[in-house]
């Protein structure tokens, strides 16, 4: 067999002088994503508690119609991007006087006053009232917010018996 060298070597030069295929084309990457603000809780021994008042008895309101404070504190437990955690109370108001949580205990004539804030200043919260009348607000510190709170029985003006108080009051929490 025969092979011309000169046809062969023109083919291959042929061959190596076709650049290899090149792509020009460009992309484009998008980046997506979301940074959300931190949450509060409430602290896991505050999200259902009894607070026990003290036991008094019907002559102890002889001459005061406020008695037997006791003073608690609850807490929100917050991430570190949070400032103001503001608590609001819920209640239901006693028909005599609104503005205290009414008692469906077997107790009569009385109810429950809440008084909320700072450890120096606590103002009334009011069972029936506007928001601002029924919350605190509190600044955050070391990642809690901290509301002293007090509840005393409060005397409204129906006759006092003996028997149990029992008022339900809901927290709820607002941040930011």
């Amino acid at each position: 067999m025969n092979i011309r060298p000169l046809p062969l070597l023109l083919a291959i030069s042929a061959s190596l002088a076709i650049p290899a295929a090149q792509a020009a084309t460009t992309g484009t990457l998008r980046f997506a994503g979301q940074i959300n603000a931190g949450t509060c809780n409430l602290s896991a021994k505050d999200v259902n508690r009894t607070i026990t008042l003290p036991t008094v008895k019907v002559s102890d309101f002889d001459n005061i119609s406020v008695i037997g404070a006791t003073d608690f504190d609850i807490t929100a437990e917050c991430e570190s991007d949070i400032r103001n955690v503001t608590f609001l109370f819920t209640g239901t108001p006693d028909t005599l006087i609104p503005a205290i949580f009414a008692s469906t205990g077997t107790a009569k004539g009385v109810a429950v006053r809440i008084r909320a804030g700072t450890p120096t200043e606590k103002t009334v919260m009011y069972a029936m009232g506007t928001p601002s009348q029924r919350s605190r607000t509190i600044a955050t510190a070391s990642k809690q917010a901290v509301l002293s709170v007090e509840a005393a029985y409060q005397k409204n003006t129906a006759p006092l018996a003996q028997g149990t108080v029992d008022s339900t009051v809901t927290i709820s929490i607002t941040y930011s």
